[in-house]
């Protein structure tokens, strides 16, 4: 019985198929606009970014952070580690608040310009 709920506990640890989106070992694309995670904060908090450019999470800390729309779009991003990135695509004009869920206090905005 043991293993069968250690079986259960690997498999719900698994993408929950929420729109998570997966991170990367590999530098961000070239022509996007960049935010660091540094020291709990995102760096810039306030960014712009033109309707369809691609945007770029950095994690330049010692933990995980994860980067999820609240409002004026829908990305959400696992957690990821230091080195790692995370890219999304804002379409529409308009102003995007976005928080790491696991750091209260740990926000951004992304004024998307058309």
């Amino acid at each position: 019985i043991p293993l069968t709920l250690l079986a259960l506990l690997a498999a719900a640890c698994g993408d929950d198929g929420g729109g998570g989106g997966g991170a990367s070992s590999e530098a961000c694309p070239s022509g996007s606009v960049e935010i660091k995670m540094v020291e709990i904060k995102f760096d810039p908090e306030d960014a712009t970014a033109e309707a369809g450019q691609e945007i770029c999470w950095v994690n330049e800390d010692s933990i995980d952070h994860n980067a999820v729309a609240e409002s004026g779009a829908t990305f959400e991003s696992e957690l990821f580690g230091k080195g790692q990135t995370f890219t999304a695509t804002v379409d529409e004009p308009g102003t995007v608040e976005y928080v790491c869920t696991i750091h209260p206090g740990m926000t951004g905005t992304i004024e998307v310009t058309g």
